[in-house]
């Protein structure tokens, strides 16, 4: 594979909403068997947008409402994300997973949801979420692993 693209998405201002631009700083500190490009597209729809086009596979970061345990963290392919009923459970991002949907056919990757603690305005990580943070980047940096085919 080329072209590997690590992209976290969420609103640092909004507490766990930012949960995926965390794992991006943090992911990229580790050494990888390939190479893979990590950046922070935070709410910029349109920037995601162009990134994610010019990757030839995307692995993407976001927290996610999914009626799950906070800190729970789950994986979806980009191709199906409608047939999950996805599209109404990020709000922030309601935008680009519908132009996802209507490119499916093109996209290659997956969604890597985290169920949030909670969502409001404030800086920073809730505290639920920073008590599990080592577990998540953990089982996190574990699935981007497998996705893309690494020995963890």
């Amino acid at each position: 594979m080329k072209n590997i693209l690590i992209l976290g998405i969420g609103n640092q201002l909004m507490m766990d909403d930012g949960i995926g631009i965390y794992l991006i700083d943090e992911l990229k500190k580790f050494k990888y068997e390939r190479e893979l490009e990590f950046i922070a597209g935070e709410s910029d729809i349109n920037y995601c947008l162009a990134q994610i086009e010019r990757a030839s596979f995307v692995i993407i970061l976001d927290a996610m409402f999914a009626d799950k345990e906070p800190g729970e963290v789950y994986v979806y392919a980009l191709d199906t994300l409608h047939e999950q009923k996805m599209l109404d459970i990020s709000p922030h991002n309601l935008h680009l997973f519908e132009v996802m949907h209507h490119q499916r056919n093109k996209l290659h990757g997956y969604l890597i949801g985290i169920e949030p603690s909670e969502v409001r305005f404030h800086i920073g990580l809730s505290e639920n979420i920073q008590t599990q943070w080592p577990v998540i980047i953990k089982e996190v940096k574990r699935k981007i692993e497998r996705l893309i085919g690494m020995k963890g």
